[in-house]
């Protein structure tokens, strides 16, 4: 007993080396503890808030450059009470001091890199459009969401302006998005469908009045859609927004001719019935084939 300190009961061999003195001496070859309780099977509490007990005590027995083996132990600790900011202090320390942390914490963060083949979309008569997305990391899985971050109509000049924020970030009645979340494998393309929904048309009206809660606007409309992207346990985000076009009378696609059919790089025509996921190599050499 040392000041009321304990010495943990030794289940080794004595590590005294009793050859030959050559070694650097040792620091250490038994472990003294203190905590709160006066006897054993002392229960932790605010009277005793400290328990402590022994899971491993053994020597170092591969150690060979000292005159002792060193020990090592194991406690494990019971405490009654614990200060919230005292320990959230100490654990911003450790992440801010362990090298080790925080090279694991940067990879577990990191958000892996994604395309879209097509920041632009034109729908009109029912169209249906593929929007790929390639994870083009080579280890790291990528998850998506795709939510509707504004909703405009298209004035006179064809420019779409003050796009308003849709309550949840929800799709308009015209607009169909699927799926809406999904994962990408490394190296891997998913396809999201993006449709242009069947409303009821100015056509429905008897004596004027629509026979149905809402009818269909004729002006040219435009949605911002954004993919956000995260990885695996990233609490980081990467976005892509993609700008969907409704062109109901077709007006807008007439005026922009040839250069639509070219921002709409995945119009029908482009509309393949394909898996999910497919191989990056595989899918670039289906588009380009004939």
């Amino acid at each position: 007993m040392v000041m009321s300190f304990l010495a943990i009961e030794a289940v080794f061999l004595a590590g005294y080396d009793s050859g030959e003195k050559r070694r650097i001496p040792a620091w250490c070859d038994r472990i003294l503890y203190r905590d709160s309780k006066n006897h054993s099977g002392a229960d932790c509490c605010l009277d005793c808030p400290v328990v402590s007990s022994v899971s491993q005590y053994d020597a170092c027995m591969e150690v060979t450059d000292s005159d002792h083996k060193p020990v090592r132990c194991i406690f494990n600790v019971k405490i009654a009470r614990i200060d919230e900011s005292v320990r959230r202090q100490e654990f911003g320390n450790i992440i801010n001091t362990n090298k080790k942390i925080r090279v694991i914490l940067g990879e577990l963060s990191k958000v892996p890199e994604t395309i879209v083949s097509t920041n632009n979309i034109i729908l009109q008569n029912h169209d249906s459009t593929i929007l790929r997305v390639t994870n083009k990391s080579e280890k790291h899985i990528a998850f998506f969401r795709i939510i509707c971050q504004g909703h405009s109509n298209v004035e006179e000049d064809g420019q779409a302006r003050d796009h308003r924020a849709r309550g949840s970030f929800g799709f308009p009645q015209w607009l169909e998005v699927s799926p809406g979340t999904g994962i990408i494998k490394p190296n891997q393309i998913a396809e999201v469908s993006v449709h242009l929904e069947d409303f009821p048309t100015v056509e429905e009206f008897v004596d004027g009045v629509a026979q149905n809660s809402w009818c269909e606007d004729t002006r040219d409309e435009e949605v911002i859609l954004v993919l956000v992207v995260h990885g695996r346990f990233s609490t980081e985000t990467r976005n892509h927004r993609i700008r969907v076009r409704h062109c109901p009378r077709g007006g807008s696609a007439k005026k922009q001719g040839k250069a639509s059919g070219e921002i709409n790089a995945l119009h029908r025509s482009d509309c393949q019935q394909l898996s999910k996921t497919l191989d990056v190599v595989e899918q670039l050499r289906n588009l380009h084939s004939p």
